[in-house]
Formats: C-alpha cells, sequence, structure tokens
C-alpha cells in the first residue's frame, strides 16, 4: 500500500526535523598544554561540551616548538583552528599582516570584560580593537633560598648588598641569578626607569636617557659588585639555585617545577629601583584565547571563550594546572588564596608590564640581546650602542612599512606577466619538436629504465626543484611578514634586494671613536665564511690524513682506536654542538676549569671575534675529522702494497713514497671528499647558531647563519630568499672551479 506523496513528504519532514533542529558543530581550538595544564585544560573543554549540545569543542594540542610558525602558516590560507591559545606578543604582527586574528569587540559584554584587570586587556588590545580575552598571565619575581636569605630585599640597594654578602667568585656561588641578557628579564630594569623601548605614542625610543641608565646600572652589577654570573643562561640558573649557589634569582612560575625538592625557596615581589623610587616592573606574558578570522560561527567561539575565563573555570586551571589565572577573581578560592607563592606572583602582577605587542618588537628581541651581551662586558658603551641599534631598527621597520604600504594598494595583475606563461609554453612546444624523435625513440628502447626512476624524479621536482624555483621568485619580491598573504606577482621589486646585498660595500659604521666593522654587511659575512671555510676544511683533512696514515699500520689497539675515532660521527650534531658550548662556557666550562689548573687565566671565549671564531672551529673539526678519515683510509688501503716494496728497493725514504705515492693515488678519493666537505662546512648552519650563535654580535655569523636571521628575525622573507640564491651561486661558481681543476689534474696525470 502506498502513501500520497504529500503525507509522504510530511512523513519525511517530521523524520528529518529533529536532526536539523538539533545539528551540532564542532569548532576546532588549539593549545600548547603539556602536563598537568593540558589534563585540567581538556577536562575544562569536556566540561563545556557536556553542558550543551549545539557546539562541541574539539581541542588539539600541537607541540610547542611549532606551534606559533603553525599558526602563522594555516590562518592567513583560511585554514587552522577557530580558536586558539598563544601569548599576545604576537597580536600587533598578525593584525597588521591581517588574516590571521579578528577583532571581537562586538562579540564581547562588559560583563566578561569586568573579570580582568586593564593592563591584561590592555594586552589583547592593538590599535584600538580588542583581539582576545586574557587567560593566564607569567612574569618573573624575586625567588629566595630561604635557607640563606630569610628577608627580601626592599630596593636594589638592598638587593645588591644582600647579594654581596653571598657572592663568592671563586668558589662559584653568587647572590643574585638571572638570565640579565636576555631582554625580557632585562624589562623590569627598563621600565622602572621609564617607559621601554616604546615612548607613550608606541615609536621606537631605545636611546632614551632612560634606557641608557637601565643599562649602566646592570653593568654595574656585573662589573663592578660582580654579584652575577658570566653568560647566565635559564639552565645555568636553575642549577646554581638548586645547588645552593645562587642566593636570589629572578624567575617566573615556569621555573617552579625544576626546583629540587631539597631547596626551601620563597617568591617575593622584585624591589624598589633606589634611583627612581619605582618597583622593578617586569614584562608580563599574558596567555589568551584568540578568534581566527575564518571561523564560521564567531558568536558560538567567543560563548567558548566565555566559559573557559569565568571564574570556575579560572580557579580549575588554577588549582588542577598551576596556571596564574587573568580572571583575578579566582585568586579568592581559598586554596590559591593559602597558595603564598601564587599570591607572590599575583603581587608583581600589580607593578608588571604586558610585554608591547607591536609589530616592531618582533624585531627587538635579538638585536636588544646582543647590545646587552656587548655592553655588560664592556665592549661598548650603553649610549652609543643604543643609538646604533635604533638606526638599524628603525631601517628594518621601515623597509617592513614600505612592504605593507604596497600590500594596501590596489593590486592589479600587470599585463606583461600573462607572456611569462605563454613564453614558457613556447619554450615547452619548441623543446618537444626539436627532441620529440630522441625522446620518444629513448623511451621506447629504455621504459623499465625510466619507470624505475620515476619514484626519484618525483622526489627531486617536489623537493629540490619547486623550493628552489619559488625561492627564486621569492627573491624578486619584496615579501615581508606584512604582505606576504597578497598575491606573488604584486610584489615584484626586479632585482632590488640582489642590488642591495651586493652593493652594500659600506665595511664601516658609525663615526670617530665609535667606529667599527659594520657585521652585518654582505662582504664582511663572505669573508668569514671564506676563512671558515678553508680553515676546518685544510684541518680537517690534514689531521684526518694524519690518524689514517696512522691507523693505516699494524699498531696494537687499531680497532679500538677506530671505534672511538669515528664516535663524534655517531652522535647527532647538534647534540655534540651543545656538549661543546657548554664545555666553552666562559665560568663553569671545563676548558677554563682545566686551564686554571694548569695556571692560565680563564677565556672570555665568545666575548672576541677570533676567540668565538675558534670554538666553532674547534668543534666542527671534531664533527668533520671522522668522516675524512674513514674515506682517506679506505683509499689508503687500496693501493696495492707492491708499490711501496718496489720503492724500499729502489732506497725511497718514506717521505718520497708519500709524495709520489700514497699523495697521487689519493687524489681519486681525497678531491670528492674535499668538494663535499666545502659544501657542508660552507653550510654549516648547526655550529656556528648552537655554539658561538654568531657572537660577538654577529661578527662569526655565516651566510646561512645570516640568511636566517634576515628571514626569521628581520622578518623579511624576499630579502633571505635572494641571500640564499647568492649563497647558490657562490656554490655553484666552485663546483665549476672545482670541476676545472679536477680535469685538469686528471690531464696532467
Amino acid at each position: 500500500m502506498s502513501l500520497p506523496a504529500g503525507r509522504l513528504l510530511q512523513v519525511m519532514f517530521f523524520l528529518l526535523f529533529p536532526l536539523w533542529g538539533h545539528a551540532t558543530e564542532t569548532l576546532n581550538l588549539w593549545h600548547s598544554y603539556r602536563g598537568a595544564e593540558r589534563t585540567a585544560f581538556e577536562a575544562l573543554i569536556d566540561d563545556y561540551n557536556q553542558s550543551q549540545s549545539e557546539i562541541q569543542v574539539k581541542a588539539l594540542a600541537v607541540p610547542f616548538g611549532g606551534y606559533a610558525d603553525k599558526l602563522s602558516a594555516a590562518l592567513p590560507r583560511g585554514q587552522g583552528p577557530d580558536l586558539f591559545i598563544i601569548a599576545h606578543d604576537r597580536v600587533g604582527g598578525w593584525a597588521s599582516a591581517g588574516q590571521t586574528v579578528a577583532p571581537i569587540d562586538r562579540y564581547v559584554s562588559e560583563r566578561i570584560l569586568r573579570r580582568f584587570p586593564d593592563k591584561l586587556l590592555d594586552a589583547m588590545t592593538f590599535a584600538g580593537d580588542l583581539y582576545g580575552l586574557p587567560l593566564n598571565f607569567k612574569s618573573p619575581a624575586l625567588i629566595l633560598n630561604t635557607d640563606l636569605i630569610q628577608t627580601a630585599p626592599a630596593t636594589t640597594d638592598e638587593l645588591v648588598a644582600l647579594a654581596r654578602r653571598h657572592t663568592e667568585r671563586s668558589s662559584g656561588r653568587f647572590g643574585l641569578a638571572y638570565s640579565y641578557t636576555e631582554p625580557f628579564f632585562h624589562g623590569a630594569l627598563m621600565n622602572s626607569f621609564g617607559s621601554g623601548p616604546f615612548d607613550r605614542g608606541g615609536s621606537l625610543n631605545l636611546d632614551s636617557e632612560a634606557n641608557v641608565r637601565s643599562l649602566e646600572m646592570l653593568t654595574r652589577w656585573v662589573q663592578q659588585d660582580q654579584i652575577l654570573p658570566d653568560e647566565p643562561t635559564s639552565t645555568l640558573v636553575t642549577s646554581l639555585f638548586n645547588q645552593g649557589r645562587a642566593a636570589m634569582v629572578i624567575s617566573g612560575p615556569w621555573m617552579l617545577g625544576e626546583i629540587a625538592p631539597q631547596v626551601n625557596y620563597r617568591v617575593e615581589p622584585l624591589p624598589i629601583n633606589s634611583e627612581t623610587g619605582q618597583p622593578l616592573a617586569p614584562w608580563v606574558a599574558v596567555e589568551g584565547l584568540f578568534l581566527s578570522p575564518w571561523s564560521s560561527n564567531p558568536k558560538a567561539a567567543v560563548a567558548v571563550m566565555d566559559f573557559l575565563t569565568r571564574r570556575q573555570s579560572a580557579e580549575k586551571m588554577a588549582i588542577e594546572g598551576g596556571q596564574l589565572p587573568a580572571n583575578v577573581s579566582a585568586f579568592e578560592h581559598p586554596r590559591i588564596a593559602n597558595d603564598e607563592t601564587a599570591m607572590a606572583f599575583r603581587r608583581q602582577l600589580e607593578a608588571a608590564v604586558p610585554i608591547p605587542n607591536l609589530p616592531a618588537m618582533a624585531l627587538l628581541w635579538v638585536p636588544l640581546e646582543n647590545v646587552l651581551k656587548k655592553v655588560v662586558k664592556g665592549a661598548a658603551q650603553p649610549h652609543a650602542e643604543l643609538q646604533l641599534l635604533q638606526r638599524r631598527l628603525s631601517a628594518d621597520l621601515a623597509r617592513l612599512e614600505r612592504s605593507r604600504a604596497r600590500g594596501d594598494g590596489p593590486v592589479q595583475m600587470p599585463g606583461w606577466l600573462w607572456l611569462v606563461p605563454l613564453l614558457l609554453i613556447a619554450v615547452a612546444i619548441g623543446l618537444w619538436r626539436r627532441y620529440r624523435r630522441k625522446l620518444t625513440g629513448s623511451w621506447r628502447a629504455n621504459r623499465t629504465a625510466y619507470l624505475y626512476i620515476l619514484p626519484a624524479m618525483l622526489g627531486m621536482l617536489v623537493l629540490v626543484f619547486f623550493p628552489l624555483i619559488y625561492g627564486l621568485l621569492l627573491s624578486v619580491t619584496d615579501t615581508t611578514v606584512f604582505n606576504e598573504h597578497t598575491p606573488l606577482w604584486s610584489r615584484f621589486v626586479g632585482l632590488d634586494n640582489y642590488a642591495a646585498i651586493l652593493g652594500d660595500f659600506h665595511l664601516w659604521r658609525g663615526e670617530g671613536s665609535e667606529r667599527s666593522l659594520d657585521f652585518d654587511n654582505f662582504y664582511w659575512t663572505l669573508f668569514i665564511t671564506v676563512l671558515w671555510t678553508a680553515s676546518n676544511v685544510a684541518l680537517a683533512v690534514g689531521l684526518a690524513l694524519v690518524l689514517a696514515l696512522a691507523l693505516d699500520r699494524p699498531i696494537f689497539g687499531r680497532s679500538i682506536f677506530r671505534m672511538l675515532l669515528i664516535l663524534p660521527w655517531a652522535i647527532p650534531s647538534y647534540i655534540t654542538a651543545l656538549v661543546w658550548k657548554g664545555m666553552f662556557h666562559p665560568q663553569f666550562g671545563v676548558i677554563n676549569q682545566g686551564l686554571q689548573v694548569l695556571g692560565f687565566a680563564p677565556v672570555a671565549w665568545f666575548d672576541s671575534i677570533g676567540a668565538s671564531f675558534f670554538t666553532g672551529l674547534v668543534t666542527n673539526v671534531w664533527l668533520s675529522i671522522p668522516f675524512m678519515m674513514v674515506v682517506i683510509l679506505g683509499g689508503l688501503q687500496s693501493i696495492p702494497r707492491e708499490l711501496y716494496e718496489v720503492a724500499k728497493v729502489e732506497g725511497a725514504g718514506r717521505w718520497f713514497q708519500f709524495r709520489s705515492i700514497t699523495l697521487p693515488l689519493l687524489k681519486p678519493v681525497l678531491i670528492p671528499a674535499v668538494v663535499l666537505s666545502v659544501v657542508w662546512t660552507f653550510n654549516m648552519f648547526n655550529v656556528i647558531y648552537l655554539v658561538s650563535d654568531g657572537a660577538p654580535a654577529g661578527a662569526n655569523d655565516i651566510l646561512i647563519t645570516k640568511a636566517f636571521r634576515i628571514g626569521f628575525e628581520k622578518y623579511q622573507y624576499a630579502y633571505a630568499a635572494a641571500y640564499s640564491m647568492v649563497i647558490l651561486a657562490l656554490l655553484f661558481c666552485y663546483a665549476l672551479w672545482q670541476t676545472k681543476v679536477s680535469r685538469t689534474l686528471e690531464g696532467v696525470r
């Protein structure tokens, strides 16, 4: 029996209507929490999902190391999450670039905003628009070893006096320890003297009197009072505190989980600056919830923000996740209010200053760190160095602003650009017509061979040729972080980047007594790169040849020596680099300790160009010798022994045998090995970046590390691409020269 058409439609409507009425929408949320934070946060997400059925939140934990880069890559292209959690300091750059983060002012009520202190809301605001809701905050404070110090200093004068009483440098004990060359920690001094690196209007003001005074105070603490360790790192600070060799440290809540159980400690707010009467005001990083501009349901996303920042949620994240909640009413909960550590960080928040979220801040971290390192070591004067940094950063900012202005203008594809694909098609057709018979004939004769190499050809196309062609195209644009989302052809600038790189002949900067080498100059970096490559290859080949000649003889324990000498090659290079960096530490490194035992003075390895160059040279030679030794040893074993026996009969000595037999017969092995070694050393990023980091102030950067800094510290992607193309051209020229030399040697032989 069949139903009438109208009745059938009515039944279908009532069957489907419940599904339509209760359709569930999914919102994706990205975060980088781990451990207790992740457990507490995901429990909150489950609570929200169970509290209603219309919206379901799917949380994804992304590894912290690549988290920000994944967001920067995905969001401008309309991909990625609806919501994400990240520190606030990137808001200005992302908002300026566009298509990464969306303002939420129209979705957020006054009731929600009243949960947070004004300074935390200011951290979420850029150019008058609110872009997120604060979730938690992290700022440094003073951490005391209560077995050594019971009463916290009230002023910086008291801090210095107390630290001097607990400092005994000869035994590695310090009254105060913190990473004072990191701008994040130096912010406490800068902000207590003035407004920090920017003036009240947001303009760069690095060379202000207030900032100069902050560097002068830090320099006194390091050079005159000598209360701070040399070359401080977070690992060193934690180690000194756990060993009872640091009475006070300046650090944040991230350090608390690393403090040894036997160490008794207490957290206190930083003291008042004795020179200004203002409290030391550390920078505070505010972690917030942000909205993607591509979210299909922004109201629902803000509703999730509302839930995650309410008092009950903040209390859960504080108690179970160990966070310092931005919703400060959570500090009224008895378990939090009775937590002396949490309440100390809450009091510190009153004086703390949010990290500026201006786009220029991203350019400031590394150059300011280099300035701090130079000044505290006495290699530069605060005022002159800050003036120089002000000029350099102003030029970098102007370059970024020009790219932004071009991206904001009307975008129209030039007519001549249509000729490029037509020209490529014409070239392809011409080549096909010319070589069609050869190609088709070769295909018929060698079809199986072509099928075998097809996967490798596809891999080369995707992994080598496509990035190479894209890098070449990128190098003729002015792509920066501000305009990377615009069409590539709209950023075309021709050969301007190459002209800027190769046409910079200003090797010196400054005037008079402040005149010094410009370590950012391409030709200085090229000189260091050539010197680095030549010295490494010469030493590695020479020492490897000596060791190979020794191991080629029947000496006792030869197998054991071979195994030991190959070990540096078996260990990952970055592990080896970090070990050598620790060994070269000026105060706690084993090399300087050995020098002191022998009666020599310790060396400040990273303070001068020569000493810093030496650290990288030693590390890289250590890494290079095993490969070269194995190659040479294999070549030696392939030489017929009869030749040496005949030479002995003829009365030839060892030197004559080496020069006339060993070396000529090793050339077929040595030449390819040297070519490979030159290319590898020329682009040896790990050792330079991890051991010396180009110290001092980038003087020992090679071309590849300089290109990295331009791209990922200055955010000038096209300029970095042009730099990379210049490196490729140099290596290509070297390969041509080496090929010509090899052919000449073969002809002579």
